[in-house]
């Protein structure tokens, strides 16, 4: 067992790894994957340029930069070029992608904030959105999602291309638009990346085919829903990831089939860990999402006093939802004063949440790194668990 007496730090990756890392700002969304022949995939590079949100490690720099500085921390000794190969973001909100609130300028023509910033920082191979190139769905006001950024989005992108930069739009039904770059053949029987859903479409299970999950007006629908998710496979081993997706259980909202949740666990199935929904707020983990997807371990990136809410986290808790009940880990401690301690201690202490699976994808381990020191000390971690129980 680990001691608090003694300091530790997360052994160093080695081929064969893969390294599940939700950086923790306090400001949004940050998913770094180092797969096991050291290819890189960030998930959404989110800051919501709100203050009162408190930051980590302080305020000093931006929340791009410090997932950046993260990032570069992790990927010294990586093959490739130092960039990032695959960047993703899962839909246009602040908290997923950057703002315009407290940006900074540019010397190429665009604002700098999360995704923009971290991509002047580190720079990436490929780029990968659900509205490339005409950005038109469900409307042709998808720019207005998150207001003036996304110009500063589109600037970036134009000139990024003309450095290199390959851009994409991601693809619901598809398998292995993002693979490994660097050794894919030694990995290629039991590594595989799934897209399962994105702008209300979901793969049908069979082939590489997607549906739209929707009768009605698709205007009705705010960003969340149509949010890109994944299921990664390595081994025995299964990560979910699905931005913001909703599972509809929340009564304000102007359409009745906001539910994504529940038609992307039917073709997910279980798996050993999962980001939670939306940060576990008021309209998504639904009981049925709860209970096929089952994961042995439940992430919520947090960056507010609503992630989560108590009753999605009273729900999350409660054993009767689950073929087996998760262990919870978080970010921040922002939410601690609303959920009260009989909801907050189900958590493992807050900070970087980095998943370590093991070569060839039979087990794993959940290392959890202080957010407020840079050198990123170990002050948790799990026992080795058995992936694909």
């Amino acid at each position: 067992c680990w001691s608090a007496a003694s300091q530790e730090y997360l052994p160093k990756w080695q081929e064969g790894y893969m390294d599940i890392h939700t950086i923790a700002t306090g400001r949004g969304d940050a998913t770094f994957i180092v797969m096991p022949d050291g290819t890189t995939l960030m998930i959404d590079a989110g800051d919501n340029g709100k203050k009162k949100d408190k930051q980590h490690p302080d305020t000093t720099k931006r929340a791009g930069e410090w997932q950046a500085i993260y990032m570069k921390h992790f990927m010294k000794d990586l093959p490739g070029n130092g960039k990032v190969d695959y960047a993703m973001i899962t839909h246009f909100h602040d908290d997923h992608m950057g703002a315009i609130s407290e940006m900074l300028p540019g010397s190429n023509g665009y604002g700098l904030s999360g995704i923009t910033l971290v991509g002047e920082m580190v720079g990436y191979n490929k780029l990968l959105d659900r509205g490339y190139p005409k950005y038109d769905f469900p409307a042709k006001n998808v720019n207005g999602a998150n207001k003036k950024f996304m110009e500063e989005y589109h600037k970036f992108v134009k000139y990024q291309m003309g450095l290199g930069m390959e851009m994409e739009q991601f693809k619901p039904g598809l398998l292995n638009q993002i693979k490994m770059v660097h050794n894919p053949k030694k990995y290629r029987k039991n590594f595989e990346i799934r897209n399962l859903a994105a702008n209300g479409e979901v793969w049908t299970g069979k082939g590489q085919k997607a549906e739209k999950q929707y009768k009605g007006d698709p205007k009705l629908f705010d960003e969340n829903v149509n949010s890109c998710a994944i299921r990664i496979t390595y081994g025995n081993f299964k990560y979910y990831n699905g931005g913001d997706l909703s599972g509809g259980n929340w009564p304000s909202y102007k359409s009745d089939e906001r539910d994504m949740e529940t038609p992307v666990a039917h073709v997910c199935g279980d798996v050993d860990v999962a980001k939670a929904n939306h940060h576990g707020y008021y309209d998504t983990c639904n009981g049925a999402f709860l209970n096929i997807v089952s994961p042995e371990v439940l992430i919520i990136d947090a960056r507010s006093d609503n992630h989560p809410v108590p009753s999605t986290m009273t729900r999350m808790t409660d054993p009767l939802v689950w073929t087996r009940q998760p262990e919870f880990y978080i970010t921040v401690d922002q939410a601690r004063g609303k959920l009260g301690e009989d909801l907050w201690k189900h958590f493992k202490p807050w900070g970087h949440i980095v998943v370590r699976v093991y070569e060839g994808g039979e087990k794993y381990q959940v290392f959890v790194l202080d957010a407020d020191k840079l050198d990123y000390p170990v002050i948790y971690k799990s026992d080795i668990k058995t992936a694909g129980k």
